[in-house]
């Protein structure tokens, strides 16, 4: 069952599982083929529904789900003008104090031809897109020489938080594209918050993950 931690008629905002796609072709599980067949076996199935933005396979945690045409333009408006926060908690390689300190974190990224990934790159690249995001330490265990952060993006660029955290020596934990990994199941990022107004009626929401993963 996919948790939904908040509803109204026209969204809502799923919880969804590390290692499921948001979205995916016909005949695949994601998320969202599992949402309709959730509102289906509920007896609440609906005609609309779409993912507003997406989370990468590996990263689990909250995404916007609209269930009305007119609420799907409406969201993609309030993230295409900024206004929808994003917050976002990882565990990563080393102690970031000083990373985080050295923040907003402001680079230029590129995808990698022919590669499912990106780099960073100079502001003058050929297709090099400005990547922002705002940056909070949380806590350091020496034990395993790990640090916990907080990641608030400003931009929604492909793969930004990983590379931004690699890039500054401190991949995130689970990263087989930018870190040391062997493979992507175990990724440590989660989408821990999420804040936009209600497109029914304008109020704003504050949704927030009750528990987290790591």
């Amino acid at each position: 069952m996919i948790e939904i931690l908040w509803a109204s008629h026209s969204c809502v905002v799923a919880c969804k599982p590390a290692g499921l796609p948001t979205t995916s072709p016909p005949g695949t599980p994601c998320l969202q083929s599992k949402l309709r067949e959730q509102f289906e076996q509920a007896g609440t199935s609906t005609s609309y529904l779409t993912a507003v933005h997406r989370l990468d396979r590996p990263v689990s945690g909250l995404v916007l789900i609209a269930l009305r045409k007119k609420a799907a333009r409406l969201l993609s408006e309030q993230f295409r003008l900024r206004r929808v926060q994003k917050k976002y908690v990882a565990v990563v390689e080393g102690d970031a104090r000083e990373a985080c300190k050295q923040e907003p974190w402001q680079d230029y990224i590129a995808k990698t031809p022919d590669q499912a990934r990106v780099e960073v790159v100079e502001p003058e690249t050929a297709d090099a897109r400005s990547a922002e995001t705002k940056v909070s330490f949380l806590d350091f265990d020496a034990a395993s020489n790990r640090s916990r952060i907080e990641l608030r993006p400003v931009t929604g660029r492909m793969h930004q938080l990983r590379i931004q955290c690699a890039h500054r020596g401190h991949p995130i934990v689970g990263d087989p594209l930018y870190g040391n990994a062997e493979d992507e199941s175990a990724l440590q990022l989660v989408a821990a918050q999420l804040s936009f107004r209600d497109p029914t009626n304008g109020r704003a929401v504050e949704v927030v993950l009750p528990e987290l993963p790591f």
